[in-house]
């Protein structure tokens, strides 16, 4: 008997420690509009996209990725007044007309508007003196097994002395890869060229964020890591390192907290980051992304992984490489570039800087 009235006792406290929350209203995003764009001191063209957050449809599953805003009026608008008109390329995707450039000390900001009426802005922001790469290099790390060899990479920023700097840079990397070439027909039939070597362009979308807070004059590292030495094929590092407000800068960052949350009990409560424009004819409006002004410096390093390779290393990547069919030969193509098996295949060249 005792035990059973404290296990009533124990489920009333419990029971009595319930809130209910009957004003709680959650935000509705579907209809909010992404925008995201950029303008530099580099040749364009430049470009802007639009799309809905998202969109529902049992009959089209590509609408949950966000459906394009067509037909849009964009333009850019300079510190004087002159307005420069996009076109649209392909549905959601602007770009500038050919031979516009940015200029540098020069103020811009972006300026849509919609089909339905809705007008959005930006911001006037200023593009900065393109940053100077201080460094760009790489080495070679030799050790017992192949999976452990590394081509270590530094890279860093000449900052300027007694200025408050803030710095974005994207990082794509380019990777060559070679396949094998098929059985050629038995004569007199001609054999078919054989292009095997193609380049492939891996996904990267997390930037890097640094400013000069106590370092003031310094070179700022980038944090690149190491490439492996799964192959001897090339690698090219390109970085676009950008030099940019504050405001933009803070941007980014609060996105990047945002994605490293993980769910601890001390980490920042999720919030919507908002970014640099608005909808002036509708306040309600939701409008997520960023138009992003800065000056750019752009360049590539590209890792030799064959040459001043020592030669014991050498041969125990020749081992490996056949030991784990690096070259697909169960796949066999007279063209690279007909290798459908290979994530994100551009073909035989890179596209240019």
């Amino acid at each position: 008997m005792r035990h059973l009235i404290l296990f009533f006792c124990a489920l009333f406290l419990l029971s009595s420690c319930e809130t209910e929350i009957e004003d709680f209203q959650t935000q509705n995003l579907s209809s909010a509009i992404v925008v995201y764009g950029e303008v530099s001191n580099v040749d364009g063209p430049y470009n802007v996209r639009l799309n809905y957050v998202s969109a529902y449809s049992p009959y089209d599953a590509t609408q949950f990725s966000g459906q394009p805003i067509t037909d849009a009026n964009v333009r850019l608008v300079d510190g004087n007044g002159k307005e420069t008109a996009y076109y649209e390329k392909s549905k959601g995707y602007y770009l500038s007309p050919a031979g516009f450039k940015g200029v540098v000390g020069e103020k811009y900001k972006l300026r849509i508007k919609l089909l339905d009426g809705k007008t959005i802005e930006s911001n006037f922001q200023t593009i900065s003196p393109a940053p100077e790469l201080a460094e760009f290099s790489y080495s070679f790390k030799n050790a017992t097994k192949v999976e452990d060899m590394r081509f270590p990479l530094t890279a860093s920023i000449k900052d300027p002395k007694a200025t408050e700097d803030y710095y974005f840079v994207k990082r794509q990397d380019f990777r060559q890869f070679l396949l094998t070439c098929p059985t050629p027909p038995p004569p007199p039939a001609p054999t078919p060229p054989c292009n095997c070597k193609c380049w492939q362009a891996p996904q990267n979308t997390q930037p890097y964020l640094l400013d000069d807070f106590l370092l003031s004059g310094k070179n700022l590292s980038i944090d690149l890591g190491q490439l492996p030495y799964e192959d001897f094929t090339d690698w090219v590092v390109q970085l676009d390192v950008y030099s940019i407000p504050k405001e933009a800068h803070t941007y980014w960052k609060r996105l990047e907290d945002q994605r490293k949350l993980s769910g601890g009990i001390f980490d920042k409560v999720p919030a919507q980051v908002m970014g640099n424009l608005t909808c002036t004819s509708n306040p309600t409006q939701e409008v997520l992304g960023y138009f992003m002004v800065g000056g750019l410096t752009q360049k590539r390093l590209s890792v030799d992984r064959f040459n001043g390779i020592p030669t014991d290393a050498y041969q125990k990547l020749v081992f490996y490489v056949d030991f784990n069919n690096i070259r697909y030969k169960d796949i066999p193509l007279w063209n690279c570039k007909d290798a459908a098996f290979i994530k994100y295949n551009l073909g035989y060249s890179l596209p240019p800087l």
